[in-house]
């Protein structure tokens, strides 16, 4: 085998790149399949959290395009709150007047509302003429004190709009982006857009279902969820203490905590196995049947005021899960049930107060003073009637006739 000739021994030294010249980049031409990123994408598809997501996105930049300025995401691809809903690789202090004169300066609005639904664009593309661009008040007060002048920018788009931008900057002694470089940020549209999407239903269902919970807890009745193993799927605090005193009674439940000693009362588990085999009973007889739901109604059989409404929750054709069992439970002390015009103008005012200023409320209704309110639900004098004046502000009314009125 030929030996390889060693250079001459007054053979020069390649000379240094001059100081402000653009650094030789090695083109590894990665792709998302290459084992090297892999970890990073797998952490995009399970990440719970879009800073969980920005955080495994930035290492697999790092990794497929490395030697880049910084990299930003703008969840708000048209900044109409310049600044807000942004995620950056390196941590930015700039005020809120800096972001405003930022996205006034920038080019790039005008130009993606001239090329909709554009996937992959660079600054080169927005402003070929370099020297047009050193002209500009954009290159002089953003691209200047923010250190870079090469830019590339993926959009994902929803319905005509431009909905989350991510952007790659180089500085000036950096090598421009690269075509394979460009070709792994067009890979990474498809799962960035997917992943983006994801996390925005799941926020979605998050602040919907905190925000049903939230009015639940303030309905005046107990709601309690129980699944099939009789465990606890969801109740509001009034169920927890409406529970204690089905189980307990009324003087008991007053001292105990009704969520530590919370048990669902053994009859509405007889209720609900009934209810089950009348339910499977009706399934079978008409298979592709629309069923009504059954309800039973419990009246306790000590404290006749305490009233359960039991049904079955179910999806329209489960096959792997059981119907749960639906309970609201009605203290009939509280509301008149008897008029179904003034339960509802009772629910509607009780609705806006708190679980705690329900009880002061209700007892100033039935005539207690506040030092007998304070008594009977071992409070302070003053902060029953800190309660009250609460109760007073949220309702509008200066007075306790006022009060007792909208609950009668």
């Amino acid at each position: 085998m030929p030996r390889k000739s060693k250079p001459p021994a007054n053979a020069k030294a390649p000379a240094p790149a001059p100081a402000g010249a653009a650094l030789e980049v090695m083109d590894r031409s990665l792709r998302l399949n290459d084992e090297e990123l892999r970890r990073s994408l797998v952490d995009m598809q399970v990440a719970a959290s879009v800073p969980e997501l920005w955080k495994a996105l930035h290492r697999l930049l790092q990794q497929g395009i490395p030697n880049h300025h910084s990299a930003t995401l703008f969840l708000d691809a048209k900044e109409r709150n310049p600044g807000a809903l942004t995620l950056h690789s390196q941590a930015s202090r700039r005020p809120a007047d800096w972001w405003r004169t930022r996205a006034k300066l920038t080019p790039t609005h005008a130009w993606l509302d001239a090329h909709p639904g554009v996937k992959l664009y660079s600054l080169d593309d927005i402003v070929p003429d370099r020297q047009e661009l050193k002209r500009t008040d954009f290159f002089q007060h953003v691209l200047i004190p923010e250190g870079w002048d090469k830019l590339l920018g993926l959009t994902l788009w929803e319905r005509g709009e431009r909905k989350s931008i991510l952007c790659l900057r180089r500085a000036p002694n950096q090598a421009p982006f690269s075509e394979a470089e460009r070709a792994l940020m067009l890979e990474l549209h498809p799962v960035l857009d997917r992943n983006l999407r994801r996390l925005e239903k799941h926020e979605e269902e998050t602040i919907a279902r905190n925000s049903l919970q939230q009015f639940i807890n303030l309905l005046p009745q107990g709601i309690l969820l129980v699944n099939a193993r009789h465990e606890l799927v969801f109740a509001n605090h009034e169920a927890f203490d409406a529970c204690a005193v089905w189980n307990h009674g009324e003087a008991a439940a007053r001292q105990l905590n009704g969520r530590a000693v919370f048990a669902v009362p053994p009859a509405f588990l007889e209720v609900y196995h009934e209810l089950m085999g009348l339910h499977y009973t009706a399934a079978l007889a008409d298979p592709d049947g629309h069923h009504p739901p059954i309800r039973r109604r419990l009246i306790h059989p000590v404290l006749k005021h305490m009233q359960a409404d039991l049904s079955l929750f179910s999806l329209d054709d489960p096959l792997l899960s059981r119907p749960n069992l639906f309970a609201q439970i009605v203290n009939r002390t509280s509301l008149d049930t008897s008029a179904p015009a003034s339960m509802d103008r009772q629910v509607t005012v009780l609705t806006r107060l708190t679980q705690r200023e329900r009880e002061v409320a209700l007892l100033v209704r039935d005539g207690l003073s506040n030092e007998e309110i304070a008594q009977r639900l071992c409070k302070g004098i003053g902060t029953v009637k800190n309660q009250i004046q609460s109760v007073f502000a949220k309702l509008e009314i200066n007075s306790r006739a006022k009060l007792i009125s909208l609950l009668r």
